[in-house]
């Protein structure tokens, strides 16, 4: 399975395969301001947590605990855009100042467990935190098409 790796290098290593697409999102025209997406990242367990949810993850019939807290939402993303590497289409995150710091402090905290990357409430992936990602930039891996790729960078920003 091809992965995406970011130039800068994003020090993360998938734990599960992102099996799941993104729900469909009409196709962004010229003028049209894009359908709003709602992007989480939450801290992730493949075992059953006292007051953490239980939803769908990655692979067909698993199970994947999340935290109830986002450590990470739209808010803190300055700009999203489809990117391609490897093979794989997927969406290249820069966070802002103040989201920089959440994910510097959440990977430097919790190396080596998963973090849920969720949107419109899906699990995308589920990558394995393998070194602390201080460069304020990440990439949202989910086996997106393009035109996903495209519908979902327009929608964390711009929705």
């Amino acid at each position: 399975m091809n992965r995406c790796h970011h130039p800068i290098g994003l020090l993360v290593t998938l734990l599960l395969p992102a099996l799941f697409a993104a729900p469909a999102h009409a196709a962004e025209q010229p003028g049209q301001t894009p359908d709003p997406v709602a992007f989480e990242a939450r801290l992730a367990s493949l075992t059953e947590v006292a007051g953490w949810e239980g939803v769908p993850g990655p692979q067909p019939g698993q199970t994947i605990w999340i935290a109830p807290e986002p450590s990470l939402t739209n808010g803190d993303v300055a700009r999203a855009w489809p990117e391609e590497m490897g093979g794989e289409v997927c969406v290249g995150l820069l966070l802002t100042e103040e989201g920089a710091l959440k994910l510097a402090r959440l990977t430097t905290d919790h190396v080596g467990q998963p973090m849920a990357l969720i949107v419109d409430g899906r699990v995308t992936a589920a990558p394995r935190i393998a070194a602390p990602i201080t460069g304020g930039r990440a990439i949202l891996q989910g086996n997106f098409t393009a035109e996903e790729a495209r519908a979902i960078a327009g929608g964390i920003v711009g929705g």
